[in-house]
């Protein structure tokens, strides 16, 4: 028994320093920042540039958010880069309507 009241008064002279302290009001702190994450450049990427890219690791894995802005742009990327390589074909192409002489 006299374990458990020490015990009890342990817990209860940590609880009361603590909110005095201001550590426990029931609420977060407010977030700190300390990832290392830069986003891709601005303009065309380049293989270098993914070749530096790198994520943080947040409590499940990479941030989700980091991943996903950098997916959409690599998506956006390939479409502009496939509408062009379909440009560039069809102007390459010989239009059949004329004939050479």
């Amino acid at each position: 028994m006299t374990w458990f009241v020490a015990a009890l008064v342990v817990v209860l002279v940590v609880l009361t320093t603590a909110a005095v302290l201001g550590r426990v009001d029931g609420s977060l702190a407010e977030p700190t920042s300390t990832l290392a994450h830069e986003p891709l450049p601005d303009g065309p990427l380049r293989a270098r540039d993914l070749e530096d890219l790198r994520f943080d690791t947040g409590l499940r894995g990479y941030r989700m958010a980091q991943v996903d802005r950098v997916l959409d742009r690599l998506r956006r990327e390939v479409e502009d880069l496939q509408d062009e390589v379909g440009r560039l074909r069809a102007e390459a192409r010989p239009d059949p309507t004329t004939e050479e002489d």
